[in-house]
């Protein structure tokens, strides 16, 4: 039997739901940085795909986390913010899907810490490109020094959201499967 692609009742109320959850763990908890601030909503974005799935918790992540930084004044930041987390949890589901079971640990390990460095990486570019907009005339040597400011803030912000979101998954998931076998 082919499944819908519209979606039902219980994935929007799920989505909505997660899409608030990952707005209030990127709001709530904000540490100021350099060029921002960091947050723990990188924990929702990995729980959003074990909740969700790789496409529908992509959507969440990517517009829990735009909320964050459109109510929180980083206007310049959302649009980047909304494609780096939708890629994050796209990229954490798609390793998810890929690898066995029997290493649940590790595979969750894996999928985090790759979807983690990937973040990194793609604010640092959109850092670079931001720069470019903020001022007149920036050189290329500039625009890597003001991205490069943020480097460590991220790893730390994506670092503690793997650390929280590592044991609440396994939580997450047998609480999914006890739902499921009923």
């Amino acid at each position: 039997m082919e499944k819908s692609k519209n979606l039902n009742t219980n994935e929007m109320v799920l989505m909505g739901l997660m899409i608030a959850l990952t707005y209030l763990a990127g709001s709530i908890i904000k540490i100021p940085s350099v060029g921002g601030f960091v947050q723990i909503g990188d924990c929702m974005v990995f729980l959003s795909v074990i909740v969700l799935g790789k496409k529908k918790g992509a959507v969440s992540s990517g517009l829990g986390m735009f909320l964050v930084d459109v109510l929180g004044g980083y206007y310049f930041w959302a649009p980047f913010t909304l494609v780096i987390k939708w890629g994050m949890a796209y990229i954490a589901g798609s390793i998810l899907e890929r690898m066995p079971e029997n290493k649940a640990a590790t595979k969750y390990t894996i999928a985090f810490l790759a979807s983690g460095i990937f973040m990194v990486i793609a604010y640092f570019g959109a850092g670079i490109i931001i720069s470019g907009f903020l001022t007149e005339k920036i050189g290329l040597i500039q625009g890597i020094a003001f991205a490069a400011k943020d480097i460590v803030g991220n790893i730390i912000q994506v670092s503690t959201g793997i650390v929280i979101a590592l044991p609440l998954s396994a939580v997450i998931i047998k609480a999914k499967q006890a739902v499921f076998a009923n």
